[in-house]
């Protein structure tokens, strides 16, 4: 699989700017064909506002219809974050992944980061996300992550017992260094792209610097090497191809299988006050 990771420019608020640059920049995508491109979380929009019903999209928005557009004349599947509408109509933290044919299917982030600024206080501004984000494209199962979803050990482990071939990572924050990716890959035998903006925060608390966001894009396979990464903070295009037969082969090895020897019934027993 050829996973495009494009890595944009996000200006805090700047809904139709934002988009147009993650639109021009996923058709640069497009021209190495890759089987899939991932954009990162809240590309339109950023943490940019203390009410994100006023932002949300749903299937009939237009970012989704733009995408949808450049799936269908492309034939690759697109993985887009953006606010979304829970039902009922309040606002995610949420990924549309687009095909050749349309909506294959919505994640909305699980694990909600708290903060003291309500701008950036997901647990106040989003209701989180209920279920695993699991899709089959291009023959291989793909799971999705968005931010601090990753920073949870149990979610990589169930989206691979779920039988994801290779997991994508949506982000948007200051700082992620490649070997949080590497370790995901390495201890789950699955290959991960993670994807993250750059430039600098529209906004921030009175007194505060300046927060730069620093990319740092990447793909890496399932034992955890580097194929493709992002160097400098600017606006770019990685690309790497991912091998899914040599991660299921590895991945049902019995050699340091970390699957087949969890523990679960010993994990059920701790408590967390």
């Amino acid at each position: 699989m050829r996973i495009a990771c494009v890595q944009v420019a996000t200006v805090d608020g700047e809904i139709d700017a934002n988009r147009a640059r993650a639109l021009d920049l996923t058709e640069q995508a497009l021209a190495s064909n890759p089987d899939l491109v991932v954009l990162p979380e809240l590309v339109t929009t950023g943490y940019c506002t203390d009410d994100y019903s006023t932002v949300a999209e749903d299937l009939e928005g237009l970012t989704v219809r733009d995408f949808a557009d450049l799936a269908a004349s492309s034939g690759a599947f697109i993985a887009v974050g953006l606010v979304t509408r829970a039902a009922g109509g309040r606002p995610q933290n949420g990924s549309m992944i687009l095909g050749p044919h349309g909506v294959i299917g919505t994640y909305a982030k699980s694990h909600m980061c708290v903060n003291d600024d309500p701008r950036v206080d997901e647990s106040t501004a989003f209701i989180r996300g209920e279920e695993l984000g699991l899709f089959d494209l291009a023959g291989a199962r793909v799971g999705v992550m968005i931010c601090y979803d990753g920073h949870h050990g149990e979610l990589p482990v169930a989206l691979v017992a779920g039988g994801a071939d290779v997991l994508i990572w949506l982000n948007n924050r200051t700082s992620m260094p490649v070997w949080e990716a590497s370790a995901i890959a390495k201890f789950n035998r699955v290959p991960v792209a993670a994807v993250n903006r750059v430039g600098t925060a529209g906004w921030q608390p009175v007194g505060a610097p300046k927060r730069f966001f620093t990319g740092v894009s990447a793909v890496v396979d399932h034992e955890g090497e580097i194929i493709a990464a992002a160097h400098g903070g600017e606006e770019t295009v990685v690309v790497g191809d991912v091998d899914i037969e040599a991660g299921r082969q590895r991945r049902n090895s019995h050699v340091l299988n970390t699957l087949r020897s969890r523990r679960p019934d010993l994990y059920a027993l701790a408590r967390v006050s």
